[in-house]
C-alpha cells in the first residue's frame, strides 16, 4: 500500500522544475536492519529519536502525533526549530557521520545560535534509522527561509540495494500547507500555529509497523527522556508533556545539601581506604548548570573520572509504584540524564542491583551527568563504561540510596510514636540518664549546648561512617546519633532484613547503641580516668566490630574465598586478607603491579612473625611456571618479610600418594628458601582449628612456614582440628596432676618439663604438637585447664577425671574415639584412677 506523501511525490516528480536535487542513502539494508532491530527496540524511544532531532534544531515546541484522534496510520513529529534546506536534508541522510559533530566545540558538543545556547545530544548519525523500527517510509516536509522541501525514504527499496536515492522536491506553498493538511483526520488546534512559523520541519512516519503505541507510555518517555525547559516543550495529541518526576516530594535535597555532601564524602573516605578509589572528590557551584533558570548557582560533586555530578534526591512518604499506570513508566529509582536526556528509562537499578526496596520504591535519585556523555552507546539509552569510572559511579549510588534508606526508616521510626525510642529513654533517672548525660554535657563545647534539652532528646539513625562510634551525642541537633554505617549495625541489618519484627529489634538496637555513650558518662561519674576511660570505650567499640565480623563470616567468608580462587585478581586477595584477619593476624592488601598480594603479621609480642601471600587463582591447577616462586621471594625481601607464602585451590605434580621430593614447585621452593605453599582446602582447616580451639598465633607459625607437599600439610593440620586422636590425655593430665601436687605444690608446672621427661619426647612427638594439643585441652575444658604459652606454663584447677568428662561432653558429635576419654566410673573401676583426686 503507498502513502500519501509517495503518491504526492509522484505527482510533482513529473515536472522537471520541482525535483532540486536529490538524496543518496548509501548503506546496506542489513546495517538498516541490525539498527533499528537492536538499538532502538522500544518505538517510543524511536519517537524520541525524531523529537531530540528538533531539540538539537532549537526548538521550543515540538508537536508529536500517534494513531488516535487526529491521525489513524502515521506517526507525526512537527518542531519549529532550525529547518533544513536542499544540502541540510543531503546531509540528513549520512549515516554513521553526524553534522552536528562539525560545531568548533565538538569536544563539548555545545552549539550557539541567535544568542541560545544547548549541549547537542545527537551525535552517532543514525538516529533517523530509528524510525525504521516504527514504520517503513519516512518523510520529512520542511520550511526553510520561504522555502517548502518535500523528501522520502522508503526503506524497502533498500532491500537488494546499497545505493538509493530520492529526489528533493520544491512545492509552493499552497501545496505544502494542502499536503500537510492531508496528513490529518482532522487538523488538530494545537498544529495551526505551527503552520505560520517561519521554520519547521515535519517528520512523516508511515506503513507502521507497531499497532501499539501507547500514548501513556510515551507521555512518560518523553516527559522524563526529553529535556523539558522554558524553552523546550513538548505535546503528545495535543496533551502538554510533564515529568512524571514532579509530584512532590516531602524531602527534597539538592548537592549542596549537607545529608547529601556527608553520605558522598563518607562513602568516599572508605573506598579510598579500602583501595577502590584514589584521589577525592570535590564539591562546588556553578551558574548554567540548570537550563530552566540559568543564573542560578547549582551545587554539584566532581568525580576523578565521573566528571561534574549535579541533581536531587527526592523521598517520599509513601510508595511511587502507586502512580504508576499500565502503560506508563516508572516513578522510583535512579534517572541518569546526559545532555538533558534520560538515559536509563528502564533501568532503575543501574550498577546497585540489591537496593533495600522498602525506601527504594520510595525515592527518586536524579543525576545529571553531561560528562557521561562519551559513554553513551549508540541507543544513548545505555551506558558502557570502564571499572574505575563504573566504581565511582556504584560509590556515588550507594551514597545515596544508603542516606534515603537511613531517612525514610527514621522517618517511619517518627511516624509510630507509641513504639518510639525515645519513649522507652529513662530520661526520669537520675542515676541511669541525667547524671552520665551531664557528664558529657560538661565536656562539650558551650556553644553546642545552647538548646540542649536532656528531656527532648530525639532519637535519629545517621550515617556517620564506618569507623565512627556506634552512636553520638549530637548536643546541636538536641539527638543521639545511631551510627547506621557501624559495621554492627549493618551486620544485624543484613541478617534480620527489613520485616516488622527486625525494625522493633533495631528500635532495641538503639536502645542499646545509646547506652554506650551513657555508660561513658557514668564513666566520668564515678571518677575514673580519662584516659582509662578513653580505653575501655575503645576496647568495647572494637569488641563491636569483632563481633559484626564474627557475625558476617563462616561459611560466607569461606565460600567467598573459594569462589573468587577461580578466577584471582583482587577479590581473591582480599578474600584471603579477610580469612586471615578472621584468624586474628594483621593482613594488608596490597596486589599492586610488581607487589606482593597481602602482607600478614601475627602481633604477638616477642613471637611476632610476618609473611607475605601470593594469592594464584585459577580454574585448573598452578604449576611451577605459574607459581613464580622467584616474584614471590622478590615481593618477599622488598617489604623486608621473614616468609612468603604462595597461596593457590590446588598445585599440579603431587600424586595421590607416594614420595612429593622432586615436584618442581617443591624444588624450586626449596632451592629459593623461605618460600612455602598451600592449598586452601589447608588454609580452610586451619580457619576452622583456630575458630573452634582459639590457637595462639606463634603456635602456628610451623603451620605456614614449613615447606612441604600439599597432602603433608594437610596431615599436619589434622594434628590442629583433631587435637586429643591418637593422644593419651589421660597420661598427660595425671602427669601433670601429680607434679602439682608435689615438686610444684602451690605453683603452676612447666610444661617443657613434662615434654622432655614425661616420655612424649621419646614418642618422636614434636614440642611444638605438643604445645598445640595442650592449648586444645585448654579449650575443651572450658576453663578447668589454664595454659600460658609465653611462660610454657599450665596449671589443672580441678581433677584428670573431672576433665577428662568434660572434655568428651565438648567433643561429643564431632566423630572422636573415646579409647583414652572413657567415663570416669569406668576408668575407676578398672583401676587407671584412684577413688580420690590426688590432691594437689
Amino acid at each position: 500500500m503507498s502513502s500519501i506523501i509517495s503518491e504526492r511525490i509522484e505527482e510533482l516528480r513529473g515536472d522537471p522544475g520541482n525535483v532540486v536535487d536529490q538524496v543518496s542513502l548509501d548503506v546496506d539494508y542489513q546495517i538498516i536492519e541490525h539498527f533499528s532491530r537492536h538499538l532502538y527496540d522500544s518505538p517510543n524511544k524511536a519517537v524520541e529519536e525524531l523529537v531530540a532531532n528538533g531539540f538539537d534544531a532549537f526548538a521550543t515546541e515540538v508537536l508529536v502525533f500517534t494513531p488516535g484522534p487526529y491521525t489513524s496510520d502515521r506517526i507525526l513529529v512537527w518542531d519549529d526549530g532550525e529547518s533544513m534546506d536542499v544540502e541540510g536534508l543531503k546531509e540528513l541522510w549520512w549515516i554513521a557521520k553526524s553534522p552536528k559533530s562539525e560545531s568548533p566545540k565538538s569536544g563539548e558538543r555545545v552549539e550557539k545560535r541567535n544568542g541560545k545556547e544547548r549541549k547537542i545530544i545527537g551525535k552517532f548519525g543514525i538516529g533517523k534509522l530509528a524510525s525504521y523500527a516504527v514504520g517503513e517510509v519516512i518523510s520529512h516536509v520542511c520550511r526553510h527561509q520561504g522555502e517548502f522541501y518535500l523528501v522520502s525514504i522508503d526503506y524497502a527499496t533498500v532491500y537488494g540495494s546499497k545505493r538509493v536515492q530520492a529526489p528533493i522536491i520544491r512545492l509552493p506553498e499552497a501545496r505544502a500547507v494542502e499536503l500537510v493538511k492531508s496528513l490529518f483526520s482532522g487538523f488538530p488546534p494545537s498544529a495551526a500555529g505551527m503552520l505560520q512559523k517561519d521554520s519547521w520541519t515535519l517528520a512523516v512516519v508511515e506503513k507502521l509497523k507497531v499497532k501499539d503505541l501507547a500514548s501513556g507510555r510515551l507521555t512518560w518517555v518523553l516527559g522524563n527522556g526529553m529535556p523539558l525547559r522554558p524553552d523546550f516543550s513538548i505535546k503528545v495529541n495535543g496533551k502538554a508533556v510533564r515529568s512524571r518526576l514532579e509530584k512532590k516530594a516531602e524531602i527534597n535535597w539538592d548537592f549542596g545539601s549537607k545529608e547529601v555532601v556527608n553520605a558522598i564524602n563518607n562513602r568516599w573516605r572508605d573506598a579510598v581506604k579500602d583501595g577502590k578509589v584514589s584521589s577525592s572528590v570535590e564539591p562546588g557551584r556553578q551558574a548554567g548548570l540548570d537550563p530552566r533558570d540559568p543564573s542560578k548557582d547549582v551545587p554539584f560533586v566532581r568525580f576523578p573520572r565521573l566528571g561534574q555530578v549535579w541533581g536531587r534526591v527526592r523521598l517520599f512518604d509513601e510508595t511511587l509504584l502507586k502512580f504508576r499506570a499500565h502503560d506508563h513508566g516508572r516513578s522510583h529509582g535512579f534517572f541518569v540524564i546526559v545532555r538533558g536526556r534520560l538515559v536509563n528509562p528502564d533501568d532503575e537499578k543501574l550498577f546497585n542491583p540489591d537496593p533495600s526496596f522498602q525506601s527504594f520504591y520510595r525515592s527518586q535519585f536524579i543525576l545529571f551527568a553531561d560528562d557521561l556523555d562519551e559513554a553513551l552507546l549508540a541507543d544513548r539509552q545505555r551506558l558502557r563504561l570502564d571499572e574505575r569510572t563504573q566504581q565511582e559511579f556504584e560509590i556515588l549510588q550507594k551514597a545515596l540510596s544508603g542516606i534515603a534508606r537511613t531517612t525514610i526508616e527514621e522517618r517511619d521510626r517518627k511516624q509510630d510514636e507509641d513504639q518510639s525510642t525515645r519513649s522507652v529513654l529513662p530520661t526520669g533517672s537520675r542515676i541511669h540518664y541525667r547524671d552520665p548525660l551531664n557528664a558529657l554535657l560538661f565536656r562539650a563545647p558551650e556553644e553546642d549546648l545552647a538548646d540542649f534539652d536532656p528531656a527532648a532528646v530525639t532519637v535519629e539513625r545517621k550515617e556517620l561512617g564506618e569507623d565512627d562510634p556506634i552512636s553520638v551525642v549530637a548536643f546541636q541537633e538536641n539527638a543521639f546519633h545511631v551510627n547506621s554505617r557501624h559495621p554492627y549495625y549493618s551486620a544485624i541489618g543484613k541478617r534480620f532484613g527489613q520485616s516488622k519484627a527486625a525494625r522493633e529489634f533495631l528500635r532495641a538496637f538503639d536502645l542499646f547503641a545509646i547506652s554506650e555513650r551513657l555508660l561513658e558518662g557514668h564513666l566520668f561519674n564515678v571518677g575514673i580516668p580519662e584516659d582509662e576511660i578513653k580505653e575501655i570505650v575503645a576496647w568495647r567499640e572494637g569488641l563491636f566490630r569483632r563481633l559484626a565480623a564474627s557475625y558476617e563470616k563462616t561459611p560466607e567468608m569461606i565460600g567467598e574465598m573459594h569462589r573468587t580462587s577461580y578466577v584471582g585478581g583482587r577479590g581473591f586477595e582480599k578474600a584471603l586478607c579477610a580469612v586471615f584477619e578472621d584468624m586474628g593476624f594483621s593482613a594488608e592488601h596490597d596486589g599492586g603491579s610488581g607487589k606482593e598480594d597481602a602482607f600478614v603479621v601475627a602481633t604477638v609480642g616477642r613471637e611476632s612473625y610476618n609473611f607475605t601471600v601470593e594469592a594464584k587463582g585459577s580454574k585448573g591447577d598452578i604449576d611451577n611456571s605459574t607459581a613464580n616462586v622467584s616474584g614471590a621471594a622478590n615481593h618477599r625481601d622488598q617489604v623486608g618479610a621473614e616468609h612468603a607464602l604462595i597461596i593457590a585451590r590446588k598445585f599440579s605434580g603431587f600424586a595421590a600418594a607416594g614420595p612429593d621430593r622432586n615436584v618442581a614447585v617443591l624444588e624450586e621452593c626449596r632451592t629459593t628458601g623461605r618460600v612455602s605453599i598451600m592449598e586452601l582446602d589447608s588454609l580452610e582447616k586451619i580457619h576452622g582449628a583456630i575458630s573452634r580451639f582459639s590457637y595462639p598465633l606463634p603456635l602456628l607459625k610451623d603451620v605456614f612456614v614449613t615447606l612441604e607437599s600439599p597432602r603433608d600439610k594437610l596431615s599436619r593440620i589434622d594434628g590442629l582440628v583433631k587435637p586429643v586422636q591418637g593422644f593419651d590425655c589421660s597420661k598427660l593430665l595425671n602427669q601433670i596432676w601429680k607434679r602439682q601436687g608435689s615438686s610444684a605444690l602451690g605453683d603452676t608446672v612447666a610444661y617443657l618439663s613434662i615434654f622432655q621427661e614425661g616420655g612424649w619426647k621419646e614418642q618422636k612427638m614434636k614440642f611444638e604438637d605438643f604445645q598445640r594439643r595442650l592449648v586444645a585441652l585448654e579449650t575443651l575444658a572450658a576453663g578447668r585447664i589454664q595454659v600460658d604459652p609465653i611462660k610454657r606454663e599450665v596449671c589443672l584447677r580441678q581433677s584428670p577425671d573431672l576433665i577428662l568428662d568434660q572434655i568428651e561432653k565438648s567433643l561429643r558429635g564431632e566423630g572422636y574415639s573415646f579409647e583414652n576419654l572413657t567415663t570416669r566410673e569406668a576408668r575407676i573401676s578398672t583401676g587407671s584412677l584412684p577413688r580420690e583426686p590426688a590432691g594437689g
